[in-house]
């Protein structure tokens, strides 16, 4: 007792850290230690999980782990479907996604049917500087193609929103400006309660492009409830199994990223 001897995990390491809880303090009685974490814990079961949190980081020492409300990556990997056609044949319209990063272009195709259920149709990214030309030919071309139902029958798209929230804002403009009566749309992300999904369009630009406000907050919601539908029907979201569709262990990895958490700021609860 009052011995010991700190040893690194990795001995050739430049820096060393270590941390010890609060179980191993003398200034700390473990009856108290019970008491705050019994108090904390009633709090958390009222929805406010702060002085657990508290409990954890300072007590134990230890990263606190958010536990929120999400959908199990494996649980739709299992789910996805063989089309064996580009699309089943409950699909009546086609709209596309694309979000803008630095080197390359992120699309995704859905298909909708009755009562907004939904087949994932191609998800693919398009490589290349966005600050160019080149690249945004390759994905106007893409966005003007066709996707075939079993017996030959074709359809386009009926609506594209393209993400404006990045670096390239005014390329998006250009882009959508002069596509509108394709239905290609500018959009940006808006976070809040009380915002809605679609917002009026306003043309406030130099290029007086249409930009749609999103609500992001309401939409992870409507996308975290479809996603939680089990049975076929509306509001379920299939996805396909073919491995040329895009529909990857990467594609779920970031659909199921984030998690609906509740957290209290100034004693009021507030979803996140």
């Amino acid at each position: 007792s009052g011995e010991g001897k700190w040893i690194a995990d990795t001995s050739e390491a430049d820096s060393r850290g270590f941390h010890l809880n609060e179980l191993s303090s003398p200034w700390k009685r473990w009856e108290v230690i019970i008491d705050d974490f019994k108090d904390a814990q009633k709090e958390a079961k009222r929805g406010n999980k702060e002085m657990l949190k508290a409990w954890v980081n300072t007590t134990l020492g230890e990263t606190w782990e958010e536990k929120g409300e999400t959908v199990e990556t494996g649980d739709l990997i299992k789910r996805r479907e063989t089309y064996n056609c580009d699309l089943p044949e409950d699909v009546l319209i086609l709209t596309a996604g694309v979000d803008v990063q630095d080197d390359r272009f992120e699309v995704e195709v859905v298909g909708w049917g009755v009562g907004r259920e939904s087949w994932g149709i191609e998800y693919r990214a398009i490589y290349g500087d966005p600050g160019q030309p080149a690249v945004w030919k390759q994905l106007d071309e893409y966005l003007s193609r066709t996707w075939s139902f079993a017996d030959g029958i074709k359809l386009g798209l009926a609506c594209v929103c393209i993400d404006s929230g990045g670096h390239f804002t005014t390329e998006v403009y250009d882009f959508c400006k002069p596509r509108e009566h394709r239905r290609i749309w500018a959009i940006k992300g808006v976070g809040g309660e009380g915002i809605p999904i679609i917002g009026r369009a306003t043309r406030n630009n130099r290029r007086r492009a249409a930009l749609f406000p999103i609500g992001v907050d309401a939409a992870k919601d409507l996308l975290l409830s479809r996603l939680k539908v089990e049975e076929e029907g509306p509001g379920y979201c299939h996805f396909p199994r073919e491995q040329d569709k895009g529909y990857d262990q990467a594609f779920f990895n970031g659909l199921t990223s984030e998690q609906r958490i509740l957290r209290y700021h100034k004693g009021r609860p507030k979803v996140e």
